[in-house]
């Protein structure tokens, strides 16, 4: 039976790690808010259950039952809220390539090319996930679509907002694009390196908690057990 809970167990943590979660970057407006994952909205049901399933047969009996009932709701939790179908990598993902594209419409405006144009030699040379959202904006571009509305794909993702805000702005004052685009590009660096020394703070704090765990029974049990024993055992000895 505890061979059994053994493999439950460990089926449980492959499926809790699961593969990477695929996405694509909708074009429309209707369902552009949202990358659609390609799969994996089963693994947490998947995980926690086989968990739950591995502590009912490894303590066996009405003890088994209530403590799978708890590992599995936990673990159901736990997962649900670290599954965001891949939204945080899209968001750091488009936050890196952010200020080379900036900076790569800049150029090729201040070459001399359409905004149109511009906008798809940008989408060939960036690469992916941002690819997508220059693209869908140059093809509405050529279909003759409101700037509002060739740049929404673009605007509806935080790290992509100033690029889009930024060209509709220029388009409606009659500004130079270039220089407001290279502005743009180093407000976009400013921002990523911001957020990157956050995150690697966020990091730092986190860490704290887990050593704390790691370190606390180690010294309880090294340090504290063995002088509360000692000094059990002397005045034990004394009577």
């Amino acid at each position: 039976m505890s061979a059994v809970a053994a493999l439950l167990l460990a089926c449980a943590i492959v499926l809790a790690m699961g593969s990477p979660p695929t996405w694509r970057l909708a074009a429309a407006p209707s369902d552009r808010d949202h990358p659609t994952p390609a799969g994996g909205q089963r693994l947490p049901y998947l995980a926690s259950g086989a968990l739950g399933v591995a502590l009912w047969v490894f303590v066996g009996g009405v003890p088994g039952v209530v403590a799978g009932m708890l590992a599995a709701a936990v673990c159901f939790r736990v997962l649900q809220h670290l599954d965001d179908g891949g939204a945080a990598e899209l968001t750091e993902e488009l936050a890196g390539q952010a200020p080379d594209a900036a900076d790569m419409l800049a150029a090729c405006v201040a070459s001399g090319a359409s905004l149109e144009r511009a906008t798809l030699e940008v989408a060939q040379a960036i690469g992916s996930p941002a690819d997508e959202l220059l693209a869908a904006a140059a093809g509405l571009m050529a279909m003759g679509a409101p700037p509002p509305e060739a740049w929404a794909a673009l605007s509806a993702h935080e790290a992509t907002a100033p690029i889009a805000r930024t060209v509709i702005r220029s388009l409606d004052s009659g500004a130079p694009m270039a220089d407001a685009l290279s502005a743009c590009a180093g407000e976009l660096r400013d921002i990523r390196r911001a957020r990157v020394e956050a995150m690697a703070q966020a990091v730092a704090v986190k860490a704290v908690g887990p050593l704390g765990l790691c370190f606390l029974p180690a010294f309880l049990l090294m340090g504290v057990v063995p002088l509360v024993a000692s000094l059990i055992t002397k005045t034990v000895g004394q009577f």
